[in-house]
């Protein structure tokens, strides 16, 4: 097959490149343990397979409302605190947060995102013709310059931020919460939040947002707290108003979401799915700290510190050469991400998965050190 000798790439897709986390993996060797994606690499849990396989067999997988299936819906709004009218059941957190920008974001619109933060909002807000302003967090990524955000914040029709935040693990304190609400209300400027890693935490519950800023935009799912990241399955919750708006959209985005994952999904907010949640949680845990005992005895070759935040899956390990000890690491059979994919202010840093099963994350740490 060709094609006609006037076909270009859209203008809208030109200055979205492949993301550097993908440019990575491409030279990394078919058996390299791969610790760059923001997936879990621990097993499904049985009772979640179970259910799906009951679920299989004793329904009739079907094409679902736009919006999702009301018992999904209902089973959203009762853990969040929302109401069904107020969630739309998506593919996805990422489809979510299309489908939320899609539908806010006029061309020439400017979009306010940390830096930094995950690589998506800034390609599909660039896709969608809006300006990209960075909101660079402070030392450590733990402090915000409330002086700059205010004035970088100026015109902003719209901010997305990840809470907790990917790479950093950056969460909200009551303090923080309460002077960013302010600040975007004296700016007028719509909160996109992507909860995604939300029931990752390790020491302390993260604090939503959502008590602190009316009119918020919730984007959430299943793929980190339950293991489900292949099963496709997220939600956003929003105002009534804006909820119908989303829905408009996601019809002629995909339609409808899995009638099985949906199902299974139900079943996952239920009490004991949320229990299954909880075990994940307690995993991720222990790594972690298996993880700071390991480095506090001897930290890899070529890493000066070590940034260990209080939820997600990730710790960020500072490089001279982010780029190049990534490319040597792939070689050596460990993928990892350099921190420059997400932002300016973590350029000098690479980004570590250890949500993988001990024995792998081990191996990991040897062929690092």
């Amino acid at each position: 097959m060709t094609f006609a000798a006037s076909w270009t790439e859209a203008r809208r897709l030109q200055s979205i490149e492949l993301s550097l986390i993908r440019q990575v993996m491409q030279s990394a060797p078919p058996n390299a343990i791969n610790l760059a994606l923001g997936e879990l690499g621990f097993s499904m849990p049985n009772a979640l397979k179970e259910q799906a396989i009951r679920l299989l067999n004793e329904g009739n997988p079907a094409y679902t409302p736009n919006a999702g299936l009301p018992e999904l819906r209902f089973a959203v709004a009762e853990t969040h605190k929302a109401l069904p009218e107020e969630v739309l059941i998506t593919n996805g957190a990422e489809e979510a947060v299309f489908i939320a920008l899609l539908s806010i974001l006029n061309p020439g619109d400017v979009i306010a995102i940390p830096d930094p933060d995950y690589t998506a909002y800034p390609a599909i807000a660039r896709i969608l013709d809006a300006q990209v302003r960075r909101l660079p967090f402070g030392e450590n990524f733990t402090t915000i310059d409330w002086e700059n955000w205010e004035r970088l914040l100026a015109g902003c029709k719209v901010i997305i931020l990840s809470a907790p935040s990917n790479p950093s693990g950056f969460c909200f304190s009551d303090e923080t919460a309460t002077r960013f609400a302010e600040l975007v209300q004296r700016h007028s400027t719509l909160v996109i939040v992507d909860e995604i890693y939300s029931r990752l935490w390790f020491d302390e519950t993260p604090l939503s947002l959502e008590t602190y800023i009316p009119n918020l935009i919730r984007i959430g799912g299943l793929s980190k707290s339950h293991l489900l990241s292949g099963w496709r399955l997220g939600w956003i919750i929003a105002p009534q108003r804006l909820c119908l708006s989303f829905t408009k959209a996601r019809q002629y985005i995909s339609t409808c979401s899995n009638w099985l994952s949906q199902k299974l999904a139900t079943y996952a907010l239920s009490d004991e799915g949320l229990q299954l949640a909880e075990s994940v949680r307690m995993q991720l845990k222990a790594n972690r700290d298996w993880l700071r005992r390991r480095f506090s005895e001897a930290l890899p070759a070529r890493i000066n510190a070590l940034h260990f935040p209080p939820a997600t899956p990730y710790i960020l390990m500072k490089t001279p050469e982010p780029l190049p000890y990534c490319q040597q690491a792939a070689q050596n059979g460990v993928v990892l991400v350099p921190g420059q994919a997400f932002g300016q202010q973590s350029q000098g840093w690479v980004r570590l998965n250890f949500g993988v099963e001990i024995k792998i994350l081990n191996r990991a740490i040897e062929l690092l050190t």
